[in-house]
């Protein structure tokens, strides 16, 4: 039997999208899907003659296709379809979607890394953050917790990091950073 241990196995998000055209993975009709607001403030669909009232959207590719390959679920998770791409939607119906995305996928810019201290098992951050949608910058005092898992590098330049709270904080461009920025992360990024 051939020894695999030494070989790089990786499987692309471009592989994978091209790879789906291949298979039925239950694509929407998007001429029978209705996204609507409910009053509770919900994004639900009508779609094929059942209404959902409260739907879940989960980016299948978030980082290669953010905007492609949309998965749609009831508030049980049953999965309804997916939306091959957001930007064959219009009108309202995308402005929906793309709040939905939005506020599912918060994700704002760390611009600057202020101070980090490590204590008892957890990495105390202080960050300059650009906010989407807002001209002034914040600063965001968060917590890690396994730096590990939750500081990981996206590609050979960005990285993202996921504090105790579930937030997700993105660097997009590592050598951007100011210097000390830099080496407050150099520890964190193996």
């Amino acid at each position: 039997m051939e020894n695999i241990d030494n070989k790089n196995v990786a499987v692309t998000e471009t592989a994978a999208a091209e790879s789906i055209g291949s298979i039925d993975i239950g694509v929407m009709e998007l001429n029978k899907t209705e996204f609507y607001l409910t009053e509770g403030g919900f994004t639900g669909l009508r779609y094929d003659g059942n209404d959902h009232k409260h739907i879940t959207l989960r980016r299948t590719l978030p980082i290669g296709r953010p905007m492609e390959y949309i998965s749609v679920a009831d508030a049980k998770n049953n999965e309804i379809g997916i939306i091959k791409s957001v930007l064959e939607l219009s009108g309202e119906q995308l402005e929906i979607v793309l709040k939905e995305l939005d506020r599912r996928y918060y994700c704002p810019e760390i611009l600057e890394v202020k101070s980090v201290k490590d204590k008892l098992g957890y990495v105390y951050m202080e960050l300059l953050l650009d906010v989407p949608g807002e001209e002034k910058k914040h600063v965001k005092n968060c917590a890690v917790k396994d730096v590990n898992r939750n500081i990981r590098m996206l590609t050979d330049d960005s990285l993202i990091i996921f504090d105790v709270d579930g937030n997700r904080y993105i660097i997009k461009n590592i050598v951007s950073l100011d210097k000390q920025s830099l080496k407050r992360l150099e520890p964190f990024l193996f």
